[in-house]
């Protein structure tokens, strides 16, 4: 499950990456979410906790990108935001949680 704003942040880093590297560039990016989410579905304790940030809040790498997650009940994961690895993470992740 992806929250709206995490798919936000996808597109926004593919639009990105596709203006200043080109489309494949982009692509790529978006790849390495998506190898990193398969992760997460069969073993979604893969990532490291993040609870410095927030609590629950979990973390695994994608390339040049962190996916931020939380694990349910059920062990189901809820991709809360995708963001850039150079990206000010307290900043982010500060006032509601979501975005500033």
């Amino acid at each position: 499950m992806w929250s709206p704003v995490a798919l936000a942040d996808l597109v926004s880093i593919w639009n990105h990456y596709a203006k200043i590297a080109g489309r494949l560039t982009a692509d790529k990016a978006a790849r390495d979410v998506g190898v990193a989410c398969r992760t997460l579905q069969e073993r979604p304790f893969a990532g490291r906790a993040r609870d410095e940030v927030r609590a629950g809040l979990r973390a695994i790498a994608a390339g040049p990108l962190v996916v931020f997650y939380r694990v349910g009940a059920e062990q189901c994961g809820e991709i809360v935001r995708v963001l850039d690895r150079r990206k000010d993470i307290e900043e982010t992740f500060g006032g509601d949680g979501e975005r500033r």
